[in-house]
């Protein structure tokens, strides 16, 4: 997870008094606009059991916990014990297993083949747990052993990860970019040009944010980058709460609803989010008149996750 020796927290305070602020200021933002999102779905279903809104609770506060604890061993508060380093991996292990979940979850709203969806989740799962698996067997023991050894080998498997992460994550928005462009807007559902362009300008950022955490590794200060690890992850999490609601907004347009009809009676394979919500009509019947609502939508549309 990070490289050089981790011996007693002697950092400038600087910088991660900066990101340390940042993020909770990001935890705030988040928090409000995830609680707005759990409540629209909890008035449409009458049950807080939804995996979406689940796993945005659990990397909201994952984040807030790591920025807490990082903070506390920058100041001298908490020494590097086993207790420490074991609680570290376990929150980065839940930043990076859920925000590629709920970046495949978005993935799979345009899919027509929903078996393809849930193996592409748990061949997600598997993936990215044997790399965590790995990094606590290394990165731990280099922390506590100070292995000249554990420690090379740990700065060439810290970025190597860094960088497989980078890969899921660009492959992931990739492939949700080839769908929206061939099998939506490419059908004359051209109001999904907003969401396109929209989704290209946050992979920038989001994928800036795990380049910024690699260039960290390599400062004097080897700490400095998991200070920084709440905060891309913030950025990652809000971009995501955006682009549910912007996928929410689209959907709920009269016209779109129209032109979905309308495939749906010629052609409703060449359509594939029609017919996620085909599937979703039988339960909550599209909403019916509150369709027009960006709540009920958003319920919608989150519920496939």
């Amino acid at each position: 997870m990070g490289s050089g020796g981790f011996g007693a927290p002697v950092y400038s305070l600087e910088i991660p008094s900066i990101y340390f602020g940042i993020t909770i200021g990001f935890f705030i933002l988040t928090s409000a606009k995830a609680a707005q999102q759990s409540f629209a779905i909890h008035k449409r279903t009458r049950s807080f059991f939804n995996l979406y809104t689940w796993m945005v609770w659990t990397l909201l506060l994952a984040n807030l916990l790591q920025a807490v604890i990082n903070w506390l061993y920058i100041r001298g508060d908490l020494k590097g014990s086993v207790g420490f380093f074991f609680g570290s991996v376990i929150l980065w292990t839940l930043q990076t297993q859920l925000a590629l979940q709920i970046i495949a979850n978005r993935l799979g709203l345009v899919m027509v083949n929903k078996k393809r969806t849930k193996y592409l989740k748990l061949s997600l799962l598997v993936a990215v747990g044997l790399v965590n698996i790995a990094v606590a067997c290394i990165w731990i023991p280099a922390r506590l052993t100070h292995s000249k050894r554990m420690l090379h080998i740990n700065d060439i498997w810290d970025r190597t990860e860094k960088v497989l992460y980078l890969l899921m994550d660009l492959a992931l928005n990739s492939a949700f970019l080839h769908k929206v462009r061939r099998e939506l807007i490419a059908e004359g559902l051209t109001k999904y040009k907003l969401l396109f362009n929209f989704n290209v300008s946050v992979v920038v950022i989001s994928l800036s944010m795990d380049i910024l955490i690699i260039v960290m590794m390599s400062f004097p200060n080897p700490f400095l980058y998991a200070v920084f690890h709440p905060v891309a992850y913030s950025v990652k999490l809000i971009i995501e709460i955006i682009m549910a609601d912007l996928i929410a907004k689209i959907v709920q347009s009269q016209n779109e609803l129209k032109s979905y009809r309308s495939a749906a009676n010629t052609n409703s394979n060449t359509v594939p989010e029609l017919r996620m919500w085909d599937h979703t009509a039988n339960d909550s019947e599209i909403c019916k008149a509150e369709a027009s609502t960006a709540h009920c939508t958003t319920e919608v549309v989150l519920r496939q996750a």
